[in-house]
């Protein structure tokens, strides 16, 4: 099976792996593409941007090194005790996400334990420590075989029967974030589960293989689960399968999210931290006891213990002004993921549109060096005065213009104007 007809398609992508045989004059070694991408070609799928790049020989560094004499490199990021070398590369006004590494085994002393490695030149035993047959499919970029596959897992007939398979029995034990890793796939393929790869799952559920491994390992699984675009779809399947014990993911907010139509989601959302809404849509107390930002976990912390109060206060809110100061106290992401728990058009969604439409970027038009050039001591007062007209604004008292804005300080002053 060859898939350069597949590339040709592609055209960007297809030249710029040409360049990364090019690059690759090591004569005793060979270079792949291998996992998603190839994965993804086969089935046709949309953009591919991540591409994983396999060497049997050399030094991933020294051939990134190569590659950036030739392409435009973002940046170069090293992993001395893998040998690995991530890049972010430009061609042709796309980016691509690089990963090189070299042909390897890997060896779990413990369950859950981090691999020992073993350096190898054979794709054929690489391709044995990968976690789904799906992911194993390797592509030539060989100049002399460039674009031939080789289907050493049997991946490619797991691709036709749409089915998530893993390679060896101990699969979810050497690695238990391949148990979140199996939802996440089988939910953005919309694949089933072999038979006996979910006996192994149920076995890793009900025994709770995810001890083995660290909180932060836990968390950055399903951090990449948030990041799919149907993500309340694995949330769901965390929830049939069971596999935070007893812990439900409540996703009716998230789901009402991701379907929202884009001219939607605007009204409420729309430069906000979409990773953080996520994890405020969902609410879990779960989350807090991992190791994440700081920023993301006092958000979620407040969130849950305010978002109720903030949503009752939103509602009986009695004027612009008073909209105003509720929601510009509360953050962005909270006050969208409120919204979505109001979807659609009910009232806490039409007004916190109302504040992100209309209030949040209004402000004076004068300052407080103009107050002090009307005659206006320095002080706490000239702060008083420019609220008091941004609320008289809000409320309709004043119109919006420097003029209305004067004249109204004016008359404060007890001036004639």
């Amino acid at each position: 099976m060859n898939l350069s007809s597949l590339l040709n398609k592609r055209k960007n992508l297809f030249d710029l792996l040409r360049i990364f045989s090019d690059c690759h004059i090591n004569e005793d070694g060979r270079i792949y593409l291998v996992g998603g991408a190839v994965r993804d070609l086969i089935l046709e799928k949309g953009r591919i941007s991540d591409l994983d790049i396999l060497i049997t020989s050399g030094q991933p560094s020294e051939y990134a090194e190569c590659l950036k004499r030739t392409i435009s490199v973002d940046r170069i990021i090293e992993d001395n005790k893998y040998n690995t070398v991530k890049l972010v590369a430009q061609y042709k006004g796309e980016h691509f996400s690089v990963d090189i590494n070299h042909t390897r085994t890997e060896n779990y002393a413990n369950p859950g334990s981090l691999p020992e490695i073993e350096w190898v030149d054979s794709l054929f035993y690489d391709i044995q420590r990968r976690d789904f047959s799906v992911n194993t499919i390797a592509m030539s970029i060989n100049d002399d075989s460039f674009g031939d596959v080789l289907n050493y897992s049997s991946g490619i007939n797991d691709l036709k029967t749409k089915t998530m398979r893993i390679l060896h029995e101990n699969s979810f034990l050497d690695d238990p974030t391949r148990l979140i890793r199996l939802i996440k796939y089988k939910e953005r393929l919309a694949f089933g589960i072999e038979k006996h790869t979910k006996s192994l799952f149920n076995k890793a559920v009900t025994e709770n293989y995810l001890k083995y491994i660290s909180n932060d390992r836990v968390f950055n699984e399903i951090a990449k689960c948030l990041c799919e675009d149907y993500s309340h779809r694995c949330f769901d399947s965390f929830n049939s399968f069971g596999i935070f014990k007893g812990l439900i993911f409540d996703t009716v907010d998230l789901e009402r999210f991701e379907k929202c139509p884009r001219h939607k989601k605007s009204e409420v959302w729309s430069s906000s931290d979409l990773m953080l809404l996520k994890l405020l849509l969902l609410k879990n107390p779960l989350f807090l006891i991992y190791n994440m930002p700081s920023k993301y976990k006092n958000c979620l912390e407040d969130h849950i213990n305010n978002s109720i109060h903030w949503k009752k206060s939103i509602l009986a809110s009695k004027s612009e002004s008073e909209l105003y100061k509720i929601s510009s106290s509360i953050p962005d992401e909270s006050l969208a993921a409120i919204a979505f728990s109001s979807f659609p058009g009910n009232d806490a969604w039409i007004l916190i549109n109302h504040y992100f439409s209309s209030l949040k970027g209004m402000k004076p038009h004068l300052t407080g060096k103009d107050l002090i050039s009307m005659g206006i001591e320095p002080g706490k007062r000239i702060g008083i005065l420019l609220d008091e007209i941004l609320e008289c604004k809000m409320n309709g008292v004043i119109i919006d213009s420097r003029d209305a804005e004067i004249e109204f300080i004016e008359k404060k002053l007890g001036r004639n104007v």
